[in-house]
């Protein structure tokens, strides 16, 4: 009943505080037609970001982005106007990332990406040896298992070689 009266204040409009003012806590998100009837008396702007308030950011709905909208002192919003500010701040850099990860990559970066996954194949290759010494010892290094996990690192040390000047200088 309480929420039928607050939805029926809130499509009065006249009574009722600016749809930005009103507290969340006085708000059932999961209600659509709350949502909506609040979204009516928003902006174009801010009604968009209410709804990715409500569909993205809060905690209750299906589509939760995994992270809880907060402002600058760890607080969650309390308004309307507060949940739509902080949800066109994190959509905006949810975007910016996105178009970070899209931009091309200047080559040292790609060289850098490319060192650490040699120096990440190459660490799997020793955990490998490690696993091979645990399970038969010095015997281990007569296994088949062993000579080939030796070429690959051997090959991987001689690529990481080459690459070496050109990312961290000559004298390295």
């Amino acid at each position: 009943m309480a929420r039928a009266a607050l939805l029926f204040v809130i499509l009065l409009g006249g009574c009722a505080p600016a749809p930005r003012d009103i507290a969340l806590a006085d708000l059932d998100l999961r209600d659509m037609q709350t949502v909506q009837a609040i979204r009516t008396q928003l902006g174009e702007q801010d009604a968009r970001a209410f709804a990715s308030f409500v569909v993205r950011h809060h905690v209750k709905s299906a589509g939760f982005c995994g992270q809880p909208l907060q402002d600058s002192r760890g607080k969650p919003p309390e308004t309307v106007g507060e949940a739509i500010d902080l949800a066109v701040r994190r959509d905006a850099l949810e975007l910016q990332a996105k178009m970070a990860a899209l931009a091309p990559k200047h080559p040292r970066e790609l060289a850098q990406e490319a060192w650490d996954d040699l120096v990440r194949e190459r660490d799997l290759g020793v955990d490998a040896q490690s696993r091979l010494r645990m399970q038969y010892g010095d015997a281990a290094v007569r296994r088949p298992e062993w000579a080939r996990l030796e070429a690959s690192l051997a090959d991987i040390d001689r690529k990481l070689a080459v690459m070496r000047p050109s990312l961290f200088g000559a004298g390295s």
